[in-house]
């Protein structure tokens, strides 16, 4: 097929808002392949090199037909990747990239991946323009001895590998990396690859700087993500992922790294079209693995999982394994009126039981009418649920003093935040359909939860917020 990205999405009568950066992105990616398919939800697509486009969620049958009559070399892009009815279709097929969601503009988060793991593209690149870090706590080792840094040496790769300091303890190891981090991104003027001291290189890791993403990582199956090996790209938005991970870090050194790390991923991806490269198994290959051939970081020796919290914290990170959010994070989060009344949420429930196309436009249409009229609230977060579970997660949460109770099936008003001044909601709890919604639903507005949080882990993260 001929058509390019832009046709695709002028002849689809419903097709979701993407921002500036996310069409740019996109298209690059799409150009790669040999045409770009519209899959209609049945028929299968045999073309060699294909970029296939799903709009729609469809059941497991028709997915996994899809699934097998892929050329090995096709990609498959999903721009309503929040949806957890893609969850089956993503299981299938290995991740290869996301871009965040950012303001009424772009409010959905994209997704893409193919048949085979990622691989570098065919180019020219040079592996002098990132810098690779990494430090070690041992007073007795020297940084030329570390196996990484020899490693590093054979490869040609500039490096910086340093003794941390003596005096600082397990609990801030944590801070102390991602402090090291910033300082070297600040001043290396080029991206940089963290990768654990333990660890060790053998064959030359140029897959996210080939890439241009803004961050790259790789996840376990269970969705945590590996921190042995991290790479931020000299960009904005990977400084803001940088900075959100540094303050969660000081705020709650005695948490899991891999956990703020995640909750400072799934707040940045909420605000800003971040694109993040899922890298395959190859660069984080545990040493009890039969070795592969095109291995590129063996991680010998390295434990990231022995946190004591680890297993709790899996728990609200299962959503990562499909590379998307879950309730009570929020999908999508807005700034609003500079001190103003606070933050509101609006929940959309019972997603599932919606199309895609509604889920788009349920969000499209809260996203628009915050950006229209805010009606003086200071934030505005968007969290789609499912389940009834997920609800009721939502409304533990202690700081959601509003919270706009919406149905997949509804649309908010351009007016909507602005009429809800005008309202005593403590004593009106269910507003006319006509104020709010553009449906003949009732839209719940919930007030002061008397529900407390019952973890000692942070209530999601939610009080840290980029600017």
């Amino acid at each position: 097929m001929n058509d390019s990205l832009d046709d695709i999405l002028r002849q689809h009568a419903r097709a979701p808002r993407l921002g500036a950066l996310q069409r740019a992105r996109l298209r690059q990616v799409t150009s790669r392949c040999h045409g770009i398919v519209d899959w209609d939800g049945v028929s299968a697509v045999s073309q060699p090199g294909a970029a296939v486009i799903v709009f729609e969620a469809t059941h497991a049958v028709r997915v996994q037909a899809l699934i097998e009559s892929l050329h090995e070399n096709a990609i498959v892009i999903l721009l309503v990747g929040e949806n957890p009815a893609f969850d089956g279709l993503k299981s299938k097929l290995h991740a290869y990239g996301s871009l965040g969601a950012e303001g009424a503009d772009a409010p959905h988060q994209v997704w893409w991946g193919g048949v085979k793991p990622l691989a570098v593209p065919t180019g020219l690149y040079r592996k002098q323009d990132t810098l690779f870090l990494s430090s070690f706590e041992s007073s007795a080792t020297r940084a030329e001895d570390v196996g990484l840094t020899v490693d590093l040496k054979r490869l040609g790769l500039g490096h910086i590998v340093t003794r941390l300091s003596p005096d600082t303890g397990n609990a801030r190891q944590g801070m102390s990396k991602v402090d090291f981090i910033i300082e070297q991104w600040s001043q290396a003027c080029r991206p940089v690859f963290w990768i654990d001291a333990q660890a060790r290189l053998a064959n030359l890791p140029l897959l996210p700087h080939a890439l241009g993403c803004d961050f790259a990582v790789n996840r376990r199956p269970n969705g945590v993500m590996n921190t042995g090996a991290l790479f931020f790209h000299q960009t904005e938005r990977a400084e803001a992922l940088l900075d959100i991970w540094r303050r969660l870090t000081c705020s709650h050194p005695n948490l899991p790294e891999s956990f703020l790390l995640d909750q400072a991923w799934a707040l940045t991806n909420a605000q800003r079209e971040i694109e993040t490269a899922w890298l395959p198994d190859t660069y984080w290959q545990k040493d009890d693995v039969r070795p592969r051939v095109d291995g590129t970081i063996l991680a010998h020796a390295c434990n990231n999982d022995d946190h004591p919290l680890e297993k709790f914290a899996e728990q609200m990170q299962l959503g990562r394994r499909f590379e998307r959010h879950q309730a009570p994070e929020a999908h999508l989060v807005m700034k609003g009126a500079a001190g103003g009344r606070g933050l509101i949420t609006v929940v959309i429930r019972d997603i599932l039981a919606g199309s895609t196309t509604d889920i788009a436009e349920s969000v499209e249409a809260a996203a628009a009418a915050f950006a229209a009229d805010n009606g003086g609230f200071s934030q505005m977060e968007i969290v789609l649920c499912g389940w009834d579970d997920e609800v009721r997660s939502v409304l533990q949460i202690e700081d959601y003093a509003w919270t706009l109770m919406t149905d997949v099936s509804e649309r908010l008003r351009p007016n909507c935040f602005s009429s809800l001044k005008r309202r005593r909601a403590r004593h009106d709890l269910h507003a006319p359909e006509s104020s709010l919604s553009s449906d003949s639903f009732p839209i719940g507005l919930a007030l002061d939860s008397d529900h407390q949080p019952d973890s000692g882990l942070p209530d999601r993260t939610r009080r840290c917020r980029t600017n």
